[in-house]
């Protein structure tokens, strides 16, 4: 909600990425919807670059783990990344 809320007094990009950062530290970056997350913060801040990077790792993370579903949902963002576009949801 942090990184990608439609909400604009509700978004705060800075704040999202010491916690997702953390998330992902205790999942041993292997949950690719949390690198997701990570990423979605990245892009909040105008790290684009960043969040490209992330969100191609979490895309062929879900992809190896067999989650094709999640790989797309994923791979849809990473085309916004590259436009540099962050996410609203």
């Amino acid at each position: 909600m942090l990184a990608t809320s439609s909400d604009d007094t509700l978004r705060n990009g800075n704040a999202a990425l010491p916690v997702a950062q953390h998330a992902v530290e205790l999942t041993s970056a292997r949950e690719p919807a949390i690198l997701g997350t990570l990423a979605a913060a990245y892009a909040e801040t105008g790290r684009f670059d960043k969040a490209i990077e992330l969100e191609q790792r979490a895309t062929d993370l879900a992809t190896q783990q067999g989650n094709a579903a999640l790989a797309q949902s994923l791979n849809a963002r990473l085309a916004l990344y590259q436009d540099k576009t962050p996410i609203r949801q």
